[in-house]
């Protein structure tokens, strides 16, 4: 989610590859804001990446209960996409917070939508949206699927390699400088995605669920990209518009749920119970995953945050072992349960 979530939306560089380095460099010599000293946005920085990894352990742990509880991955990816709606009030909220020339919400939000158009419609905003919440809704789906395969460190890690696809397609589509190092870096994360795959046997679900983990990040790459194209410099204000676009697409698309429902795609009796409890957990860890990912760069510097999401690998390892040893399961169930998910959703 994504991707995906998000996870999905990590924000890429808002200028050029130098400039981004020096960003990164710069909390060890002066700050970039003055209104802020650099020890200070270091902190924030160390404090936001903890977060940022703890909430998408949590978030994945959330998913996976909450697929085993409901086997409709569609219909889960859209509930959590419409959250999304509130990125926009809550980078406004941040405004207020942190600049001194307050503005109107509306004057605010015709300078961040410049991306858009001249021409601030509700139709020229959905249009302009649509491909994104594609993407947005694609990556989220195959996520889920690869949680019904694979266990959630695996996902975390195939998913992590997401940074490397948006190097490669930012070099081939939008022509960025070629850096010897991310490209070791990109073969270096293949590599260990074959690894992945290879874990089980080629003959395994854990190929199918590696290959769906993939999916998710090359949409999620995918979208960044397209997203940088379309926007350009992206910054914290234009990627809040676009994602609460996404969310208001989403919810205008409720018809697809509605025929996936009577066609029996992804259908569950009326007396059986939705558990909206872990779905909101899941929606609202993913949204808080993804405000600080996207919004974090106001507060300190975008390395630290990147560190954050490195750290969701071992903060998902941690969150299993101790889920594991609060409910007494042994591993044989925990297996089962995968399984079963799986035949649910493909089934």
């Amino acid at each position: 989610m994504t991707q995906w979530l998000g996870f999905f939306f990590f924000k890429e560089s808002t200028t050029s590859n130098e400039q981004t380095l020096s960003q990164d460099i710069s909390f060890l010599r002066t700050p970039t804001c003055h209104t802020s000293p650099a020890h200070t946005r270091v902190t924030c920085g160390l404090i936001l990446g903890a977060c940022v990894a703890v909430s998408w352990a949590w978030g994945t742990n959330s998913a996976k209960e909450t697929l085993i509880r409901h086997p409709a991955p569609f219909f889960i990816v859209w509930f959590c996409s419409i959250w999304n709606i509130l990125f926009f009030p809550l980078y406004y909220l941040c405004h207020l917070l942190t600049e001194k020339q307050k503005q109107l919400p509306t004057t605010e939000f015709r300078k961040c939508s410049q991306f858009l158009g001249e021409e601030l419609t509700v139709r020229n905003v959905l249009k302009g949206a649509a491909p994104f919440s594609v993407l947005w809704s694609l990556s989220g789906y195959l996520y889920l699927l690869a949680l019904c395969r694979i266990p959630k460190v695996d996902v975390s890690a195939v998913l992590c390699c997401s940074q490397a696809f948006v190097f490669l397609l930012s070099w081939i589509g939008l022509k960025d400088r070629f850096m010897g190092v991310r490209i070791v870096a990109a073969i270096l994360s293949i590599t260990g995605i074959v690894m992945l795959a290879y874990g089980d046997g080629f003959h395994s679900d854990s190929i199918t669920g590696v290959a769906l983990g993939v999916g998710s990040a090359s949409a999620s790459a995918l979208f960044k990209v397209l997203f940088r194209k379309r926007a350009g410099n992206v910054q914290p204000g234009a990627a809040s518009v676009l994602l609460s676009c996404v969310g208001l697409c989403s919810f205008v698309l409720y018809s697809w749920v509605c025929v996936l429902y009577f066609t029996h795609v992804e259908y569950w009796p009326p007396s059986q119970h939705i558990p909206w409890d872990k779905l909101c957990v899941m929606a609202s860890l993913l949204l808080v995953f993804n405000l600080l990912v996207n919004l974090g760069g106001i507060f300190t510097y975008p390395s630290l945050i990147s560190l954050g999401i490195l750290l969701t690998i071992p903060a998902s390892a941690g969150m299993y072992l101790i889920i594991n040893k609060l409910s007494n399961k042994p591993e044989a169930s925990q297996t089962y349960a995968i399984e079963r998910c799986s035949d649910d959703v493909f089934l």
